[in-house]
């Protein structure tokens, strides 16, 4: 008896580890993601179903556009009639089924058998060309779309096509932007156009943004309706595009493909587009009553011209920084207070923060990887009366030129040659191709002011201010010992510091060479 409840609980522990090894060590298939779907659409409804015992419906809605307008001699634009329904203003509400409650899984999953298979049943009746009209689960919820996904590319509204879009219509603005009075207490009049209040859909309709208290009440709303990015924008442009191809008039496009393109225009691309206008000044003088700080000069529409939105920096409301943020902060800037808002490094939307990022480029971070960016509680006031001048006209900068008297040409590196020849580094040549680097930035050109800014790239920690000799600062073997050093134990040796800012250096910059030993150093001969 012993025996057998011995060899019982065996088998079952046995079983217990063989099934969690399994856990453990399989691997979850990854869905298969079609990234170009060709105008079908992906049914699954996973907010309402979760998980789906037979799997997502890849739906060819471009085929039965075709389709039915072929057997219903209808126009593309009037045949979306045929599965969704329509407003009171005629605008259709691109739901399918039509008219059903689509948070309860019973409504919807039977609502979708009746009315495809009711089209079917019609269309067959009529002796049209027609689907399936007796459907098994697997017929359209097939195993191979099990694990398959379907996703389209961002579409990006650019200034581009904005523009476009302003002088096509005239500069009628109504037509597409709206603002929300919460206040109102007749909903139909609580949606409504008022010249000066145009701002990107985004602000109301990107409802995974954490918002102010002022926007949070009509995202709240826009929340109620569901009334999402995808959802708001394919009810406003594809109704007025089907419209507009409905009377025979020129139409933007009506299938997801020639919108989801994936190709993006890029701020050079974007560079001689009229940014919208909105009576923003082009330029700006940023003195704020009761800060501490000198007034800031700002140019406006370099920085429009730098940017792809103007969400990049206006990330809830088109209005000026100090309507949110005050010095002190408070509940509408959501207490971040004026200094963090233009000076984080951490937001995307601030000026360092922005900045910063600018860094980040390949031709920058070769020499900004060493620096520690510069925050407001370590500042000097030399960096920061670069910004706070004071004065309402923005400084003119000169472009950095090097004194060939002041830099040698090469420099002879020969205090840690043992196995390898003295490295002979074209010092000259690379402070002239950190210069040009400068110099086709006019961020860069306003901030490095003076050419000992491009020698801090390599003689990083030294403090110009201490230096004995002006334009001389120390080498690497002033700081870096060659050998052991107990005293220093966190600062590198001379060798590994060489090779960790140079590596790194042209590492950064994206650099060809050198990639091997002997691009820098000749190996010693015997």
């Amino acid at each position: 008896m012993k025996r057998s409840i011995f060899i019982i609980i065996v088998f079952v522990l046995s079983g217990l580890i063989l099934v969690q090894a399994r856990n453990i060590y399989s691997v979850k298939e990854k869905p298969q993601t079609i990234k170009s779907p060709a105008n079908k659409i992906s049914i699954a409804h996973k907010e309402v179903f979760g998980s789906l015992e037979y799997g997502r419906v890849i739906f060819e809605h471009q085929k039965h556009i075709d389709s039915l307008s072929k057997v219903l001699k209808k126009s593309d634009s009037s045949i979306c009639s045929e599965c969704h329904s329509q407003n009171k203003y005629g605008d259709f509400i691109f739901d399918f089924p039509k008219d059903v409650d689509r948070k309860n899984p019973e409504s919807l999953k039977n609502a979708y058998h009746k009315e495809c298979l009711k089209c079917h049943q019609k269309l067959n009746i009529q002796k049209q060309k027609s689907g399936p009209t007796i459907l098994s689960c697997r017929d359209c919820h097939k195993k191979d779309y099990e694990k398959t996904e379907i996703k389209y590319s961002v579409f990006e509204f650019d200034f581009a096509l904005h523009d476009k879009h302003v002088k096509k219509h005239n500069k009628d603005c109504s037509l597409c932007h709206h603002i929300y009075d919460v206040e109102e207490k007749n909903k139909e009049l609580a949606l409504f156009y008022e010249k000066g209040t145009e701002q990107s859909c985004h602000y109301c309709h990107d409802l995974n943004q954490k918002r102010g208290p002022e926007l949070s009440k009509i995202v709240k709303i826009a929340k109620e309706r569901d009334l999402n990015m995808e959802r708001a924008c394919h009810t406003l442009c594809l109704n007025c595009h089907l419209s507009n191809k409905e009377q025979g008039k020129q139409a933007g496009p009506v299938v997801c493909s020639k919108c989801h393109t994936e190709k993006y225009k890029t701020v050079e691309d974007l560079k001689d587009i009229p940014r919208p206008e909105r009576e923003q000044p082009q330029k700006a003088f940023i003195n704020i009553e009761d800060a501490k700080m000198k007034g800031v000069a700002f140019d406006h529409s370099f920085h429009e011209k730098n940017n792809k939105t103007c969400r990049e920096c206006h990330h809830e409301t088109l209005r000026a920084c100090k309507d949110c943020h005050t010095v002190k902060g408070d509940e509408k800037g959501g207490f971040v207070n004026l200094l963090t808002a233009y000076h984080s490094l951490n937001s995307k939307n601030s000026c360092q923060g922005c900045h910063r990022t600018a860094m980040n480029k390949n031709d920058c971070y070769g020499c900004h990887y060493f620096i520690s960016p510069v925050t407001t509680e370590i500042a000097n006031k030399e960096v920061c009366k670069r910004c706070h001048t004071g004065k309402k006209e923005i400084e003119k900068v000169s472009l950095l030129t090097i004194p060939s008297e002041r830099v040698k040409k090469a420099v002879v590196i020969k205090h840690i040659e043992k196995e390898f020849e003295a490295t002979k580094m074209p010092h000259y040549k690379m402070i002239q191709k950190l210069t040009d680097v400068s110099n086709q930035s006019k961020l860069a050109t306003y901030f490095h002011r003076d050419i000992t800014t491009i020698c801090r790239g390599c003689h990083h920690k030294s403090k110009q201010d201490a230096e004995a000799k002006k334009d001389n600062p120390p080498i690497c073997v002033s700081c870096h010992s060659v050998s052991f050093d107990s005293n220093a134990l966190g600062r590198p040796r001379l060798e590994s510091a060489y090779h960790t800012m140079c590596i790194k250096c042209h590492e950064n910059m994206k650099l060809e060479k050198p990639k091997k030993c002997t691009e820098c150093h000749e190996r010693k001969k015997n």
